[in-house]
């Protein structure tokens, strides 16, 4: 079941895919500032990056069974506007609590919004198609996080930190307008029965366990790297602040090349194919950083080629196991996309968190972790790929996953 995704359609879920992304990076430039107002110290602001990662699962799981039960766009439209009222409601605060508990409410509301994503995506795609959409939405999506420190460093200077998050605000409400008028309307609903045992039913899915492994763990490696690359760069091979972010700027490039070629691939090639093909050149990657560790601690070119190899390889991981999982949960979309958001979220933020506590004098955790964690993407992505089909998931029909209000 393959059908023409309109290209505005396209860009308007790329766009609600983006707005975590924006609303986690655009502020970075202004936490110090931010401590500075409520007169809190820098870390009790810091971890408002954290809180929303787990506010975003959170608002996955309560999203997706109301997604298939009442259609995408309109759960869809829900999200957007709590979103923009956490934005607007932490423009306004005085206190640490108040920062945290509407920053909690923002990010539910990007959980809610976001996992009508995928979901809309199988109620339209499949196979190859799927992939090939997952990987222009999340291309689009890289370019975010790419973007919104500079614009959150403009806004700061000329109009000061609280009107970052009214822009976040606005931009929200725009998007759910669009919303409004472009997501398609409901074909079918889903029983309020079938809704209450989706998650159960996504788990027994014996053929997708595999592929939520990948998705997890290869979203892990990329946690990882960006939340230890200064102190990989910085701190342990002590380059420039300069050189530092052109050395994630390679990093962002890779993504991107990879992202397009796996464009083209899937004209000829699988996505469980392209998926192992592209574990494996994370597994390389992974063995350069290691060995770089051992043959050559300090050398940070040699280190540098096994980061740059093992994150470029989502470039092409992070759609195809995304489409691989998705096809099997054409009856209940909505569940399956907020378990597979929920599960890489929290992998993502677990084993990126252990491996920076681990990381005082050394690289080893960051390197271990992110090498241990594609061993698993790999196993998951291989053993999926040899369960036989036929299980009665593969067999609903196609037209009941598609709604969107």
């Amino acid at each position: 079941m393959n059908k023409k995704m309109p290209t505005s359609l396209i860009i308007l879920l790329a766009a609600v895919f983006a707005m975590s992304p924006f609303a986690i990076d655009s502020y970075l430039p202004a936490i110090p500032v931010m401590a500075d107002d409520l007169q809190i110290d820098i870390s009790m602001v810091s971890v408002t990056v954290s809180i929303y990662v787990l506010g975003m699962a959170i608002g996955q799981l309560i999203g997706g069974p109301l997604s298939d039960r009442f259609g995408r766009r309109s759960v869809m439209v829900a999200g957007l506007l709590i979103f923009s009222t956490g934005s607007l409601l932490i423009a306004t605060v005085e206190s640490m609590e108040m920062l945290w508990a509407w920053r909690v409410l923002q990010s539910i509301g990007g959980g809610i919004a976001v996992v009508g994503v995928p979901a809309t995506i199988r109620d339209n795609a499949e196979g190859k198609e799927a992939a090939r959409l997952f990987s222009l939405v999340a291309l689009i999506m890289m370019l975010a996080p790419s973007i919104a420190p500079t614009v959150g460093t403009v806004i700061l200077k000329t109009l000061g930190w609280h009107w970052i998050f009214i822009a976040l605000s606005v931009i929200a409400v725009f998007v759910s307008l669009c919303a409004v008028f472009i997501m398609p309307k409901a074909e079918k609903t889903v029983g309020a029965k079938k809704v209450k045992s989706g998650y159960l039913s996504v788990i027994k899915e014996r053929r997708a366990q595999g592929y939520l492994l990948a998705q997890a763990f290869g979203y892990a490696v990329l946690m990882t790297f960006i939340t230890n690359a200064p102190f990989a760069y910085i701190e342990h091979f002590d380059v420039s602040v300069e050189l530092f972010s052109g050395l994630f700027i390679a990093n962002v490039t890779g993504i991107v090349i990879v992202n397009r070629t796996n464009s083209l691939l899937l004209r000829a090639y699988e996505p469980a194919t392209l998926l192992k093909a592209f574990l494996g050149m994370q597994v390389i990657g992974g063995v350069i950083l290691v060995s770089s560790l051992v043959i050559a601690p300090e050398n940070l070119w040699f280190a540098a080629a096994g980061f740059v190899i093992s994150i470029a390889a989502n470039g092409g991981i992070m759609s195809n196991s995304s489409a691989c999982f998705m096809r099997y949960f054409s009856h209940n979309a909505g569940v399956a996309s907020a378990l597979l958001g929920a599960v890489q979220y929290a992998v993502g933020a677990g084993v990126s968190a252990l491996a920076a506590m681990l990381c005082v004098d050394t690289l080893w955790p960051m390197a271990l972790a992110m090498f241990i964690s594609t061993l698993i993407a790999l196993t998951g992505a291989v053993i999926s790929s040899r369960v036989e089909p036929g299980s009665s998931s593969e067999k609903a029909s196609p037209k009941a996953g598609q709604q969107a209000e």
